[in-house]
């Protein structure tokens, strides 16, 4: 283009940078940003729309939230698109308050929010399980004046799934086809999820021959809910079938699809569970697979399994951080319970340096860090523990200088929804206990631990903290 005489304009360096966020090139993305600065083109609104977003997706929300503020510091005004991102980024940070605050003030503004703008309120709510204020901001859209689309349909009728109110969640369905919203796969592929997830796989698998039978043909994710189903029930035979189905279709089976018969094969009952799902996993063909069959056992300090791991994230570049995340969890579990600890502890270096979990580990204040468990199973959990102690271990040996405070969340754990009795918070605590970390309960919150002052620098001069994991 430029060879030919066309001068870039605005709109191309936003094409530009758009498409380098798509393919997970944010560095390439900051680049472009520069470039078009320095060759005199003025990033506009939808450039900085377009960085925050990539970032927000990316996990970096507080880069998200410094390009919002510098919109504003260069004279850019935030309109409802830019409100409805910031909303977005500051709720998938678990800031649910200060995100509806930001609401507030775009109507006090005179913004006035859209459909997506609830629509995102709404999602956010429900993705932090806070089901009634979901339903609440529903109602209050429709007070408003604006009727549901099939997004919020979808939203609403997870909701009630959720609250255990399935036949609610079908009514709304039957709502939506009388609004005239022809539901699509992804409507009927929440149906099926729901009823799945329930235990209920008869009533799963007529929601999918219902799918087919209006002219639909099933997606990646809804066969990933048919599959979940028939792996809790361990009908291998049938989530077979559902493999093979998804090849006749020419779907490809995802990251997701891996990552469920995976971890079915780590929570297998017996060898020929166990079997039955190696088996279902060579299936898919995925990459992962090959990963996984051609890791090399751990060479001492672990670099050729460290190598070997960066180059299959490297092909999974352009998977999302959710996907990334779900695989590594269950590729680090899977082998920590199975006994090779040091490859698991290698693969869980690589992931933390990579970004796959960007809040596990975080300074809080000046030597005062945060080690966040609780979105992890059990056996990535007491990995990701393991291998941040001994991190501190040998810092605390080359510099001379240690955290002055850490706090382990174990939260609600990822297989309970009760606080102190998931399987992390046990698993956790009886590896402190193993080693006799000095660890006090925080008040209120029995699943946290906090070590502080010199009796945790003490502990952390151990020569055991560096080898901690293998135990």
């Amino acid at each position: 283009m430029i060879m030919d005489g066309c001068e870039p304009n605005v709109v191309t360096y936003n094409r530009l940078i758009h498409s380098f966020g798509l393919a997970n090139y944010i560095d390439k993305a900051i680049e472009t940003f520069y470039h078009m600065q320095n060759v005199g083109i003025r990033p506009d609104r939808v450039t900085y729309c377009t960085l925050i977003d990539m970032h927000a997706k990316a996990g970096f929300l507080e880069v998200a939230m410094d390009m919002y503020w510098i919109m504003q510091k260069v004279g850019l005004t935030p309109d409802t698109f830019t409100y409805s991102l910031m909303i977005n980024c500051l709720g998938k940070a678990g800031h649910l308050s200060v995100a509806y605050k930001l609401f507030c003030e775009m109507v006090s503004r005179g913004l006035v929010p859209n459909l997506v703008t609830y629509n995102i309120l709404i999602a956010l709510q429900a993705k932090a399980r806070n089901f009634p204020s979901a339903l609440k901001l529903y109602r209050e859209m429709q007070a408003a004046g604006f009727h549901p689309d099939k997004i919020t349909y979808s939203i609403i009728m997870e909701v009630l799934g959720h609250c255990g109110f399935l036949d609610e969640a079908e009514s709304l369905f039957v709502e939506m086809k009388r609004k005239e919203w022809i539901p699509d796969e992804h409507v009927y592929g929440l149906l099926v999820d729901l009823w799945g997830k329930a235990g209920n796989v008869d009533k799963a698998c007529g929601w999918y021959q219902l799918m087919l039978d209006s002219g639909l043909r099933p997606n990646v994710p809804t066969c990933n809910s048919l599959l979940s189903a028939f792996l809790r029930m361990h009908r291998f035979s049938d989530a077979n079938d559902v493999l093979q189905t998804m090849l006749n279709f020419g779907l490809h089976p995802s990251l997701q699809t891996y990552t469920l018969l995976l971890s079915c094969c780590t929570e297998a009952r017996s060898p020929i569970d166990m079997g039955s799902c190696g088996k279902l996993m060579a299936v898919t063909g995925h990459p992962a697979h090959t990963f996984l069959l051609t890791l090399p056992a751990a060479e001492p300090g672990g670099q050729n399994v460290r190598d070997h791991t960066g180059i299959f994230l490297d092909l999974m570049h352009s998977e999302d951080r959710e996907s990334k995340r779900g695989l590594v969890d269950a590729v680090i579990d899977f082998l920590h319970k199975s006994g090779l600890k040091e490859e698991a502890g290698s693969i869980w270096e690589v992931a933390a340096k990579r970004n796959v979990y960007p809040d596990a580990v975080k300074e809080k204040r000046n030597s005062y860090w945060l080690i966040n468990l609780h979105v992890m199973s059990d056996g990535t959990a007491v990995t990701a523990l393991s291998r941040t102690l001994a991190s501190f271990h040998k810092q605390i040996l080359t510099s001379g200088v240690g955290p002055s405070r850490i706090d382990i969340i174990t939260g609600w754990g990822r297989r309970s929804r009760v606080t102190g009795t998931s399987l992390v918070r046990q698993s956790v605590e009886e590896l402190l206990h193993l080693f006799r970390f000095p660890f006090f309960k925080e008040h209120g919150n029995s699943g946290c631990f906090v070590g502080c002052g010199e009796s945790l620098n003490q502990w952390l001069l151990h020569s055991y903290v560096e080898r901690m994991h293998l135990l």
